[in-house]
């Protein structure tokens, strides 16, 4: 499966330089990364610079979402990693091979493989990050049925206990990094990985600084170190760049985008589209089915996508349309046949508002501000009115603690990444099994979930692709889902600045033992 991605090289006409409080240099002696005492010194010309939007508290990898963080600062790695095409290659692994029966996979790590402080990464080691993510995050609980047994230093098996298909889909996770369980004795600020780079300085919630790692299996670093700097605010970052404090930052504004276009001899824009959807729920308990039949049917996605030019892809569908797992879709925009729903089901246009014995035609659409999701529901909300439905909007601080939970909602917003590692397995078990978190929407049903559940276990891939498409082609005929965008990942560089993953649809993805800063 070969993912379509574009590039564009642009740039930005500078302004007056403002210099950010908390980006300098300056001397400390702090931890290192591998127990050591390091003396920092003011940064030198090889030193690479970005900012982190989500600053979090932890470094942790296989606690929460840490590692999609600890990963994209080349401390932390897999066995497999996902390419720039959406294709499974070795990472820390050399090979992965299952057998005929589908439930035993063999895994050989690669010749030299070791940890930042020189500790060759062994089978006994692995199997033992196998048991500390199952313990320390819940949506890996599954693993716990899993036998891991080494079988020397550099090779183990994994016995699912049944046909597994996904095995090395999961091998790419980035929650299964590999960590010295035996030599970290601080996790949360200070993991011992096996990455380019390790640990310097790290502030919870705050900045990090990383070191090259000297010890590194993968050949040379080409960077002395990274800082990430914790700057959540959009102008901030946009002054970064143009003061030259930071070399490149991901998931750039649209208004930044048109002001880097400005100056193509000075920055690099690259733009590939994610696996991460934009798309809301509705509520089959509370819209009747005519009602989420026309809302299916009149929107109007392209006119959402180019509000914010270059940040977003106009899509319908979950999974892209060019996968053979991606067949299935919603009907086309049809307004005059959205209408004809409407007005089948006994609802009257009058005076621009469609009626119903009386009453007229409301809903109510929960979103929350973030990744201009409520920029998005605003779009939809126009839409809508437009159309003849009376449409408010409910703003929340947190879908996961609101409708999300308690499902009070009537159209709920939602952003996740729906093809995670190269497969639907991922979305089909968070929003269209019965027993998923993001079964809000009221489908879920025993016959859709008999489905996914020979889709997990089918090895033929012809069949699987076959039963992914029945499955979602039923999410989609329910009209329980209304998928609106799928993000466009957007990167800013320096001329000079090579490698910071610029070009992968994923964003746990970024600087590599290749990365250079700006000359």
């Amino acid at each position: 499966m070969k993912k379509k991605w574009f590039k564009r090289t642009l740039g930005l006409m500078m302004v007056a330089t403002v210099l950010l409080t908390g980006c300098g240099g300056g001397s400390e002696t702090t931890e290192g990364g591998d127990g050591a005492s390091t003396s920092t010194t003011s940064a030198s010309d090889n030193d690479f610079k970005s900012v982190e939007t989500f600053a979090y508290g932890s470094l942790d990898p296989h606690v929460d979402y840490y590692s999609w963080h600890s990963q994209k600062y080349g401390l932390t790695e897999t066995l497999y990693r996902i390419n720039d095409d959406m294709q499974l290659e070795p990472w820390l692994a050399e090979s992965a091979t299952t057998d005929e029966s589908g439930q035993v996979t063999t895994v050989v790590l690669k010749d030299g493989v070791c940890f930042s402080n020189g500790t060759p990464l062994t089978s006994e080691m692995v199997k033992r990050n196998f048991e500390r993510l199952i313990e320390k995050n819940n949506r890996f609980l599954y693993m716990a049925d899993w036998t891991i047994t080494p079988v020397d230093d550099k090779t183990f098996t994994i016995d699912t206990g049944a046909p597994y298909p996904t095995i090395v889909n999961d091998l790419a996770t980035p929650e299964l990094c590999m960590l010295d369980l035996d030599a970290t004795t601080d996790f949360v600020s200070n993991p011992i990985a096996t990455g380019p780079f390790k640990v310097e300085t790290f502030v919870p919630e705050g900045d990090i600084t990383l070191v090259r790692n000297d010890n590194y299996w993968g050949g040379e670093v080409i960077c002395d170190s990274v800082t990430f700097y914790s700057m959540s605010d959009d102008q901030s970052k946009l002054m970064a760049m143009q003061n030259g404090e930071i070399d490149a930052y991901d998931n750039i504004t649209s208004s930044d985008i048109e002001l880097f276009s400005q100056d193509p001899d000075t920055y690099d824009l690259h733009s590939v589209p994610m696996q991460m959807r934009g798309y809301a729920f509705m509520n089959s308990e509370r819209l009747p089915e005519s009602v989420r039949q026309a809302i299916t049917l009149m929107i109007d996605r392209e006119a959402i996508a180019s509000f914010m030019p270059g940040m977003f892809t106009a899509t319908a569908t979950i999974f892209d349309t060019d996968t053979d797992y991606g067949v299935a879709q919603p009907p086309a925009t049809d307004v005059d046949k959205a209408r004809a729903v409407l007005e089948a089901d006994g609802y009257v246009l009058t005076n621009g508002v469609y009626m119903k014995d009386g009453q007229p035609l409301k809903v109510t659409l929960a979103c929350y501000a973030s990744r201009n999701i409520d920029t998005i529901a605003v779009l939809l909300q126009e839409q809508l009115n437009a159309f003849g439905i009376q449409a408010e909007i409910a703003l929340k601080e947190d879908p996961d603690g609101t409708y999300m939970t308690d499902r009070d909602y009537e159209i709920g917003f939602y952003r996740s990444i729906t093809d995670k590692t190269g497969d639907p397995i991922t979305f089909l078990e968070f929003a269209v099994q019965s027993s998923g978190y993001g079964n809000v929407a009221g489908f879920g049903n025993e016959e859709t979930d008999a489905l996914i559940q020979q889709y997990r276990y089918e090895m033929d891939e012809a069949k699987r692709n076959e039963l992914a498409n029945e499955i979602m082609q039923q999410y989609y005929d329910s009209y329980t889902i209304l998928v609106l965008n799928c993000y466009n990942r957007n990167t800013v560089m320096r001329k000079g600045v090579t490698n910071f993953n610029e070009n992968n649809p994923y964003e746990f993805y970024g600087v590599s033992a290749a990365t250079t800063p700006a000359n």
